[in-house]
């Protein structure tokens, strides 16, 4: 006789699925005993993670961890293993622990971050139906699929360890845009072809502490966004996967806890003679209905912009394919034109230690993924009182902080760049902006010059003394370009093409047009030369 199959497979509530790196060494665990591993800090690392998806599961974490806490009246998310394994159940509405399996054969019913299907999709869902929506390996399915430079390579995970695709379920369903027809994006960013950025200040990078002082605000943010325009309901549905999706209908906000956990694409994941695979079915349209909300739907890692389009209509912070620059940097830091939330401020015992504000980003284009980006400034204790304090003790910082953006985009446009391209057109009298390969290698020695500078402006800025005399910090700031600006025209000059005959011209072109454009750019330096000339 032929034992039938079990019709649920790799329950997170019940089974070691996860791997972890805990103070005690490798460890397997299930998802609850995760939680309350987290609540003692026991954890350094999850093994297998890629690093792109590490704050798409802290998000995802956070926001279970709170809604749970908050439905019970409880504050404090140190507990133990059977509490969040109980809350977690609850969560599913009576539907059990289906929901939180990997791989359910009965497709009315769902699995994790997986939504049933109707009965017309059910043949699609084995290799004769449509063998374009198949992944046979976990990074097949992940968001960098479409992606053309990055480290991570997709569908080199044949054999891929559980615990792969349950991150992989994890960032495709809550960090997705849109990838063409039949393939939506999330609710939490600005248009499908926008991007998720995580933002967060913390004190102390390790996952358990982290994640404790995320859940903290969490449950205080939660009464800000309930009273809030958004018409959450505090009883709504958390797993949006527990409802049915045709691919046609979306779901309001008002069905929704503010936390709700969501989905974005119909997939399901299932098992064969091989292992594991993976089916994808088109969806008509987005699973939750808040496009006109431009992502301004309450999440707390999002910052809001008030002002960075010409529209001036509060939308989801969106980065462009040039990522974390020092702008958008300061931006964040300084909360210039944007709404952050209390998760991206301090909690008041954090005085008298450094912080960190981190942000992470995978940035996307039309159909094709930019690149992922992470950056993580120190904040030092004497500096948080200028940042987190009252507005008229920010503000000289933070104007100071825009000036300086200002003058470095001086002096690589109006100072660098001329004398880059006298250099590389042989000293010509005049210079042709618009020649394609010149631009090609400008743009190298753009990036070069931008990188020194920028690596160099926060620890620079947050050594600038009170009270803050722009004049004399702005001086020393123009004195540190200057430098990083001749060390990009060195290198052009040592490694960039040059007409032979024309060497000495080019080189002394550039040189003269560097200088002259340099004190006329910046006529306190002139002063500094002068000062320093009268000394001697």
């Amino acid at each position: 006789m032929i034992e039938s199959q079990p019709t649920r497979s790799w329950n997170l509530l019940t089974e070691p699925i996860l791997r972890v790196i805990t103070n005690q060494g490798r460890k397997r665990m299930n998802l609850p005993q995760l939680l309350a591993a987290l609540g003692h800090d026991e954890v350094h690392h999850y093994e297998g993670i890629q690093r792109h998806q590490e704050d798409a599961f802290h998000v995802f974490l956070s926001y279970l961890s709170s809604t749970i806490l908050a439905r019970c009246n409880l504050t404090d998310p140190v507990q133990d293993e059977e509490f969040w394994r109980l809350g977690m159940r609850a969560l599913t509405q009576g539907i059990g622990d289906d929901a939180w399996s990997l791989v359910v054969d009965d497709l009315t019913r769902p699995a994790f971050m997986q939504p049933s299907l109707p009965l017309e999709d059910h043949v699609r869902v084995t290799p004769l139906g449509n063998d374009k929506v198949f992944a046979h390996a976990s990074d097949a399915m992940d968001l960098l699929v479409t992606s053309k430079n990055h480290d991570v390579k997709s569908a080199k995970a044949i054999h891929s360890e559980l615990d792969s695709w349950f991150y992989t379920l994890i960032s495709l369903q809550t960090m997705s845009g849109f990838y063409g027809r039949g393939k939506h994006g999330i609710s939490r960013m600005n248009s499908g072809y926008g991007n998720r950025p995580i933002v967060e200040l913390i004190q102390n990078p390790r996952p358990g502490i982290r994640w404790r002082d995320a859940v903290v605000r969490l449950l205080d943010y939660r009464q800000t966004v309930l009273a809030d325009v958004y018409g959450f309901d505090p009883q709504g549905l958390v797993l949006v996967w527990l409802e049915p999706w045709d691919g046609r209908t979306s779901l309001p906000l008002s069905r929704l806890d503010p936390f709700y956990i969501e989905i974005c694409r119909r997939i399901r994941l299932r098992r064969d003679e091989d292992g594991i695979y993976a089916a994808d079915m088109p969806s008509e349209s987005s699973r939750i209905a808040a496009k006109e909300l431009k992502g301004v739907v309450g999440d707390a890692w999002m910052p809001i912009d008030l002002g960075g389009t010409k529209s001036r209509e509060a939308q989801a912070l969106t980065l462009s394919p040039q990522g974390l620059t020092p702008e958008v940097l300061r931006r964040i830091i300084f909360e210039d034109q944007l709404h952050l939330t209390t998760l991206h401020k301090p909690l008041p015992h954090w005085q008298e230690r450094t912080l960190w504000m981190t942000i992470s980003v995978l940035v996307r284009g039309q159909g094709k993924t930019e690149g992922f980006h992470e950056q993580r400034i120190a904040i030092p204790p004497k500096i948080q009182r200028r940042l987190f304090g009252p507005p008229q003790q920010r503000e000289p910082f933070a104007e100071l902080s825009r000036s300086a953006i200002e003058y470095a985009g001086r002096m690589e446009h109006r100072v660098l760049k001329p004398a880059v391209f006298a250099f590389l057109q042989g000293g010509s009298e005049k210079i042709d902006y618009d020649r394609t390969t010149v631009n090609t290698w400008w743009s190298r020695l753009s990036k070069k010059f931008n990188a020194g500078w920028s690596d160099d402006y926060f620890p620079w800025l947050w050594s600038v003394p009170e009270p803050i005399d722009q004049e004399v910090a702005l001086r020393d700031w123009t004195l540190r370009l200057r430098k990083y600006a001749l060390e990009t025209l060195r290198q052009a000059k040592d490694t960039m093409p040059q007409h032979s005959g024309r060497r000495f011209r080019s080189r002394s072109r550039a040189e003269l047009a560097f200088r002259g454009l340099l004190y006329r750019t910046f006529p306190l330096l002139k002063e500094v030369e002068h000062a320093k000339s009268t000394t001697r």
